[in-house]
C-alpha cells in the first residue's frame, strides 16, 4: 500500500507542476502580446481565463502524463516487453473491442440513474475539439493510467499478495476511480478499473487494458463530438430500442468475458509490465 499511495501522490504532483508551468508560459505569451500591460495581465488572472482555457488544461494534462510515464520507466516501476505481442494473442486484443464497447454502454446506462454531478463536463467537451485535447484524452491518459494502475500498482500488489488477486484488483480499481475526483466519473471509472484489473490479472499483461482503455476514451471523444456530453450512438436510435440494445449488449459482454477467461491463464510470472524497484 505504501507504493500505491506514493505513486498516486506523484501522479497528482506532476499534474499540479505542469498546470502551473503551462499557465506561467501562457501568462508570458499574454505579456508579450499585450506589450507588458500589467492591467491586461491582472485582468486575465482575475477573470480566470487562463485556468479555464481548455488548451492549457489539455496541454498540461498531456505533459503531466508523459512526465509520469517517464518517471515509471526511469525508476523502473515498470518495464516493457513484447512477449505478449504474439500471433496467438491477437484474438485477445480483438475481443477487447466488443467487450469494452458493450461494457461502456451498459455501465453508462446503469450509472446514469444515480445522476451524479459532472463537474468537468464543459472542460471535456472543449478539450474534445482540439488536437492536443484528443491526444490527451484518447491516448496519453489511457496509456499512463494502465501503466500506473494496472502495471506499477496492481502488478506490485499481485506479487505482494500472492493468492489474493482480487484484493490487488480491488485496490487498484478503486484507486483508479477515486483519482478521477469528478463525481460523475468516480463510480464509472472504478467499475471499469475492476474489469481492466481482471483483464490484466488473467492475461499477465496490461496490453489488452491499454487497447481497451484507448478504445473507451476514443469512443467517448467521438460521442462528445457527435452527440454532446451525454449522447451515444444507441440513444440516437430512440428510447424504445434501449431495452433491446441493453439485452443484446449484455449477451455480447458475457460471451466476450467467457472467451477472454478461457483464453487466458492466471499467472503473475509472465507479466509484461512489472516493477523492478521500490524507488
Amino acid at each position: 500500500m505504501k507504493r500505491t499511495i506514493k505513486l498516486i501522490i506523484y501522479y497528482f504532483l506532476y499534474q499540479l507542476l505542469f498546470t502551473v508551468l503551462v499557465m506561467f508560459g501562457a501568462l508570458l505569451v499574454e505579456a508579450v502580446r499585450s506589450g507588458g500591460d500589467l492591467d491586461v495581465l491582472l485582468s486575465s488572472l482575475k477573470s480566470g481565463a487562463l485556468i479555464s482555457n481548455p488548451f492549457i488544461t489539455a496541454l498540461a494534462t498531456l505533459l503531466a502524463a508523459l512526465a509520469m510515464l517517464w518517471h515509471l520507466l526511469h525508476f523502473r516501476y515498470i518495464r516493457f516487453s513484447t512477449d505478449f505481442l504474439k500471433k496467438e494473442n491477437i484474438p485477445l486484443l480483438l475481443v477487447c473491442i466488443p467487450f469494452v464497447y458493450t461494457l461502456m454502454y451498459l455501465l453508462s446506462w446503469a450509472t446514469e440513474w444515480i445522476n451524479l454531478p459532472n463537474l468537468l463536463e464543459e472542460t471535456f467537451m472543449d478539450m474534445s475539439h482540439s488536437i492536443v485535447g484528443i491526444l490527451s484524452i484518447a491516448f496519453a491518459a489511457p496509456i499512463l493510467e494502465e501503466c500506473l494502475f494496472r502495471g506499477a500498482i496492481e502488478g506490485h500488489l499481485l506479487s505482494l499478495w500472492k493468492g489474493k488477486p482480487w484484493a490487488a484488483i480491488l485496490v487498484s480499481g478503486l484507486a483508479f476511480g477515486l483519482v478521477h475526483i469528478n463525481p460523475a466519473q468516480v463510480l464509472y471509472a472504478s467499475l471499469i478499473g475492476l474489469v481492466l484489473g481482471w483483464m490484466r490479472w488473467r492475461s499477465g499483461s496490461i496490453v489488452p487494458g491499454i487497447v481497451a482503455h484507448i478504445l473507451n476514451n476514443s469512443i467517448s471523444v467521438v460521442c462528445m463530438r457527435l452527440y454532446g456530453p451525454e449522447g451515444s450512438f444507441e440513444e440516437s436510435a430512440g428510447e424504445t430500442t434501449q431495452p433491446y440494445i441493453v439485452a443484446v449488449y449484455a449477451v455480447i459482454l458475457i460471451l466476450c468475458a467467457v472467451f477472454y477467461y478461457t483464453k487466458t491463464k492466471k499467472t503473475v510470472s509472465d507479466c509484461n509490465l512489472s516493477e523492478d524497484s521500490d524507488v
